[in-house]
This record gives structure tokens, sequence and C-alpha cells, in this order.
């Protein structure tokens, strides 16, 4: 027969113990669990009262609560506790490799493809880069939001880096062959965007000043010049004002998501400008109308062909037209298709593709002969600002009594001048006007 143990010791507890012995019994079994689990939980540790720092007080202390645990002579209350001071166990270092893609190669991929080699989550990758666009879509087709291969590889590696160390804190070491940029890369869409404004503005207030003060036209060579190589060959003319108007159509609906506030700056400064002053952009900043101004120049001493005035002003209304075909087609597909058929995108790009060959040499050939044809008849931004223009505040105007001499007529670079009467939506301020007048009419 089995013994209850359980029962064997409740019946001992009360036969044969009184109840001072209990007591007792109850106050050593609590002494034993308390000296078992250690002073160290009971007695707070750096709680002086009298905010002491490692006080070597003796018992039983200024506050008669001395207490002395480890045994080093100092108040445990004036110190901190042990635990604190205990050395954390060295870690592993995680060595992590960062893949290797070349830039050609992930021109070629998709975004999810891109984010499933960097191993992180494609809306992330979307997200960083600010754009709101499939999964599927290629690397290659994000150029005309103004989104390079590098900075794909960029942001990818950013966000490698920090998933890992989100992962293993300070333990991952990201193994790499080349340098790594910082997550806010140097080539960041937001730096590039800064110094495109930075220069468009300057750009625009040397215009400004040849208006208004100088006299000297290779001052306005200048501007072009500058505004041709800087804003045209060097930055690709990817990142463009023209491209703006789409841009910021993208930014409307979506498509586009971020901090976007160069992206508008580059929309409404040159529109600011023109409420000012009329399109000072359009004839001192913008590089393509440089190049068209510097072919026509040239074309000029070939031959003196005039588009006649009655098509002219036909073509004209084109580009409104423009304009609001590029706004609705974005509206629809989502999707910047102006940079797909812009002859200036090929041009200053270097993308030399057989569609990029024929409107470059339409676009350049009808230069010669035309003075700046896709600014008069195609641009949709200079339709935005034809519009504003009509109201600038500063204007060319013309006194009473013009001679009919049409030496104005003749010089016009966008034939805004007709019989005597000045279109301020077509006027780029070139000023040639005023220089050419022999009466003084023009002002």
């Amino acid at each position: 027969m089995g013994i209850n143990l359980e029962y064997l010791f409740i019946w001992t507890y009360n036969g044969y113990f009184s109840d001072d012995m209990k007591k007792t019994l109850v106050f050593l079994l609590t002494f034993l669990i308390i000296n078992t689990i250690g002073f160290n939980f009971i007695y707070s540790w750096d709680d002086c009262p009298f905010g002491e720092k490692d006080s070597s007080c003796v018992y039983p202390g200024d506050c008669g609560k001395y207490i002395d645990t480890n045994n080093n002579r100092i108040c445990d209350r004036s110190e901190p506790s042990p635990l604190t001071n205990q050395k954390e166990t060295p870690t592993v270092p995680i060595e992590l490799n960062l893949p290797e893609i070349k830039g050609s190669t992930i021109k070629t991929m998709t975004l999810e493809e891109v984010a499933k080699a960097y191993s992180i989550d494609t809306q992330d990758l979307m997200e960083s880069l600010r754009i709101n666009v499939s999964p599927k879509t290629k690397v290659e087709s994000l150029r005309p939001y103004g989104i390079t291969n590098s900075m794909v590889k960029e942001k990818a590696e950013a966000l490698f880096i920090e998933s890992n160390k989100r992962r293993y804190g300070e333990n991952a070491v990201i193994n790499s062959t080349h340098q790594l940029e910082s997550i806010e890369s140097k080539n960041s869409l937001e730096k590039i965007l800064k110094e495109d404004l930075l220069v468009t503005f300057g750009l625009m207030i040397l215009g400004i000043l040849y208006f208004f003060r100088f006299k000297r036209k290779e001052i306005r060579y200048f501007a072009l010049g500058i505004s041709l190589v800087y804003l045209g060959f060097i930055r690709g003319g990817c990142l463009c004002v023209v491209g703006s108007l789409q841009q910021l159509s993208l930014y409307l609906i979506g498509a586009i998501k971020g901090n976007y506030l160069y992206w508008l700056m580059l929309f409404f400064l040159p529109l600011g400008v023109t409420i000012l002053f009329g399109r000072i952009f359009c004839g001192y900043a913008c590089p393509i109308g440089a190049w068209q101004q510097f072919l026509n120049d040239i074309g000029t001493k070939l031959t003196k062909f005039r588009m006649p005035h009655k098509l002219d002003k036909i073509l004209k209304y084109f580009k409104y037209l423009f304009a609001l075909v590029i706004v609705g087609v974005v509206f629809y597909s989502r999707y910047p298709f102006f940079q797909k058929i812009d002859p200036f995108s090929y041009l200053f790009g270097f993308n030399f593709t057989l569609y990029g060959i024929i409107s470059i040499a339409i676009v350049s050939g009808t230069s010669l002969l035309i003075s700046r044809p896709f600014c008069r008849y195609i641009c949709p931004y200079g339709a935005v600002l034809a519009i504003f223009s009509k109201f600038s505040i500063y204007k060319i105007k013309m006194k009473n009594g013009c001679k009919k001499c049409t030496l104005c007529d003749r010089v016009c670079e966008t034939d805004a001048i007709a019989n005597g009467n000045l279109d301020q939506a077509e006027c780029i301020r070139c000023k040639k006007c005023i220089d050419s007048c022999k009466f003084g009419i023009l002002k």
C-alpha cells in the first residue's frame, strides 16, 4: 500500500507542532526562501536618500538603512546594481555580402526582380524611389520619371544595408567591392532638381538684367550657352522644366509619391517670372530654345525663308492642344509618355535610336529654316507660359506713331509682331525689336 505524502505532512504538521512552533517554522521557511533568492532583490540599489554616490558610511548609516550585501564596504544604496555593471557577452559579427549587380543588368530587370536580388521589399523600394507603378515595371522604363539605373541601384543597396542593420544591429558587417553611398545618395533626385532649379533661376535673373539694363547681346547668348551645355547635355535633358508639366500631373494623380517640392518649384518658378516679366525663361534659360536658336542663327545666313503669317498663326494654337493631350494621356495612363516622343530627350540623352535620329533631324533641320519651331508650335510648357505672358506686368510696349517699316517684324524670333501689333503671348523678350527700332517706338 502506497503512502500519501501530502496526508502524512499535514498529519505531522497538525499533530506534532503547537501554534507557536508553527509560527516559528513559517518564519524560518520564509527567511530561508529570502536568503536563497538573495538580498539584491529585496533592497534597493542607487536610492540613497541623501543622494550619495559610493558612500563609505558605516552601519547603521546616517539614514539608518545601511546595507552592504556585496561586502565592498560601500552602502548598496549609494551604488548601482551589480546587474547594470555586468559586462555584456561579446557578440560575433555577422558578415553580409552586398549583391554586386551591374547597372547595365539592373536596367533590364523589373522592380520586383531588383527587390528580390537585394532581399528587400518591392514596396519599400518603390516608396524609396517615390513612384507608384507596377512591380513588373522595368528599370529602364523609369527614366521618364527622372529615375536612372544608378539611382535604383543606390536605393536598393541602401535598403539592403538598412534592413540588415535593423535586423542584426551593430553586429552586421556589410562586405562590398565598391564604396557604399549613404541612404540619401549624393545623386539623389532632390539634389539634382535643386541644382536644376538654382541654375534655371540664375539664368532667368541674368535675362531680366539683360532686358532692363544690359545692351550687349553677347550676354544673352552666354545665358543660352550655359543653358544648352548644363541643363541640356550635362543634365541629359531628363529633368527639365518642359517635362515638369507632366511630372506635376503625375504627382497630382499619385503616380509619383513623396516630397516633390523641387518639381513643383521647377514648374511654378518660371511661371511666376512670366507673370512679372513675360517669357524670360523661354528667351534665356531653356536648353531646347537655345539649341533651336543657335541653329537658326546659322540658318539665317544661308536662307531668308519665313513661315507665312497666316499658317504661323494657325500652327501656334497646336501647342495648346498638345498640352491638353499630354495632361489627358498622363491622367489616363499614369505614364509620362512625353519623354518617349520628345526629340530633345533623345538629343540631350545621347539616345540615338532610329526614332531619335529621325526626330532630331526633323526638328534641327526645321530650326535652320524657321526660328524656334518646337517652341512656337509644340512645346506644352510654352503654351502654359504663353497664357500667363499675356497678363505680365512688365511688357514691351509700342507707342503710337509706328512707321510700319517692319524692321521689328523681320528680326522677331517668334514672329510675335505683325503689322505693328505685338502678341505678348508669343514674345520671349529677346529685345531684338527694341534694338532694331530706329524711331524709339518700342520700349
